[in-house]
């Protein structure tokens, strides 16, 4: 993740290195997140081009902040994210608890 002077969300930026080939888990990124306006809606479009994705989970207990995973063809997990009515596009220091 990356957070620049000034900006109020997390971004990123992907780079692509030729010579890294296989994925080493607990080194560097460990997934994506993408944000999703209705997770109902992404999951069924997902579903309909055969993509599984899981349960989705609510973090906070409620029904409007949703979080689901699913796995791209080389094993990368890829987690959708629904923030709530009123969160900002991404994610902000209030988001990380101590």
């Amino acid at each position: 993740m990356l957070k620049l002077p000034g900006d109020d969300f997390v971004t990123i930026e992907l780079v692509h290195d030729p010579t890294h080939r296989e994925p080493e888990m607990g080194t560097g990124l460990s997934h994506f997140v993408i944000k999703v306006e209705s997770m109902a809606a992404a999951v069924a479009r997902l579903a309909a081009h055969g993509i599984h994705a899981a349960e989705p989970q609510s973090p906070s207990g409620s029904d409007d902040f949703l979080t689901t995973w699913i796995t791209d063809p080389d094993g990368n997990r890829i987690e959708l994210v629904q923030w709530p009515a009123g969160h900002p596009d991404g994610m902000t220091a209030a988001d990380w608890h101590d």
